[in-house]
């Protein structure tokens, strides 16, 4: 992390810059930490006012100040897992500028959802991940959405 570790809200290891059909530009990539979604987790940013990549960080309009770890291009982010490409497909996909940067993948949008949101939890909570069949993503969120909340609520991680 930067030299601003202990000003940031949230730590983004990797990350990409993407324009959205408004022309504003966002940060995508995996949120280590995150005061807003408690991080764990593929995120993207509200528009970027300011970014530094001398210093490896960065302020968006809702004011949150990112420490910026590995840069990626929005074309790198197949490789960085079939999680991070659904993510990018749900988060970024329909509001990008350049709609084939990275082409869709999710056939199922709420699914795919469930199934990442799952992916989280079991990063929470030190479990294994589902796969992503529909009946096994339903069976894991019954058995450990009350533990991730009751987690997130006390505000603790693993």
């Amino acid at each position: 992390m930067s030299s601003i570790d202990s000003l940031a809200d949230a730590y983004m290891n990797p990350w990409c810059v993407v324009r959205i059909i408004t022309g504003d530009r966002l940060l995508f990539g995996f949120a280590v930490h995150h005061s807003g979604t408690g991080g764990l987790s593929w995120v993207r940013s509200t528009p970027i006012r300011h970014l530094d990549e001398v210093t490896a960080c960065a302020i968006t309009a809702s004011g949150r100040r990112y420490a910026l770890g590995r840069r990626i291009g929005s074309e790198d982010v197949p490789r960085e897992g079939v999680e991070a490409w659904l993510a990018f497909d749900l988060l970024i996909g329909p509001i990008a500028s350049d709609a084939a940067a990275v082409p869709s993948i999710s056939v199922d949008r709420l699914h795919d959802a469930e199934w990442i949101a799952a992916c989280k939890f079991a990063r929470h909570l030190s479990v294994a991940a589902p796969d992503r069949a529909p009946a096994r993503v339903a069976d894991f969120m019954r058995r450990h959405i009350a533990d991730y909340v009751t987690r997130r609520a006390n505000g603790t991680r693993h």
